[in-house]
């Protein structure tokens, strides 16, 4: 894969699947816009990629609030001059069970995890549009797919919306030549699984068929391919990385 002279943002970019997808665009050649909400993780990332001599800038940017998404993207364009390549990772994950759901914690893991993917979208539009190209990448999960096995509802509900969102943006945004697609992880080693105890961890594990989490290189490989020239030909699409929890 060959990004060289692409620009590309990554919400979420400061730890776990995003920082994975900095570091294998930015080693592709990509300069790579590291927007997380806490600073300190989007610096450090910065620092790490810039040490390779790597191209990368670090923005704090809270997803949920639209005035923070227009402003990455408008520290994009004044860094770099354009925008290639938009991968929405940003995103919270919540064990709650549906008896404990206040209307707080369910607002905000939509704002976090559904909203945002929208309205970054809808701010990198004008500057896809107007070079007739462009590569979106959502970020969804296995429990968008199935319901979730250990996550709260709201958490499946926003990644089932996830994939209804990139269906409807892929027939839309196809005319300009824009490539919409998603990726549904499963059970990945990252921090996202702190939350959960020894016993959850367990069964978890116990319902994976190839018998371990998920490596963060081994999902953000996948999210790098379809930003890649090689998936010109795949939009609308949603791939499953879970080590056979789902088929489809």
């Amino acid at each position: 894969m060959d990004f060289t002279g692409k620009t590309a943002i990554i919400t979420g970019g400061g730890h776990g699947i995003g920082r994975g997808c900095a570091e294998v665009l930015a080693e592709n050649g990509a300069n790579v816009v590291v927007a997380d909400i806490s600073l300190d993780m989007a610096k450090d990332v910065e620092c790490y990629l810039t040490q390779k001599g790597l191209c990368a800038k670090a923005v704090q940017t809270d997803v949920s609030k639209v005035g923070d998404i227009q402003k990455m993207v408008d520290f994009t364009l004044e860094v770099f001059g354009g925008i290639d390549i938009l991968i929405n990772n940003a995103g919270i994950f919540h064990p709650t069970a549906i008896e404990d759901i206040t209307e707080e914690e369910w607002d905000r893991m939509m704002a976090i995890n559904l909203k945002s993917v929208f309205f970054a979208t809808q701010k990198v539009l004008p500057y896809m549009k107007s070079r007739n190209r462009g590569k979106i990448v959502n970020l969804s999960s296995l429990a968008g797919r199935n319901g979730g096995i250990a996550n709260g509802l709201g958490y499946s509900a926003t990644k089932a919306g996830i994939i209804g969102l990139t269906r409807g943006l892929a027939a839309r945004l196809a005319k300009y030549h824009i490539n919409v697609n998603a990726v549904a992880p499963g059970s990945t080693d990252t921090g996202i699984l702190d939350g959960l105890s020894e016993a959850e961890l367990h069964r978890v594990m116990a319902n994976i068929p190839l018998g371990r989490f998920g490596k963060i290189s081994e999902i953000a490989s996948s999210i790098a391919f379809l930003c890649s020239g090689e998936a010109d030909f795949i939009t609308g699409a949603v791939l499953d990385v879970n080590g056979g929890m789902y088929f489809g």
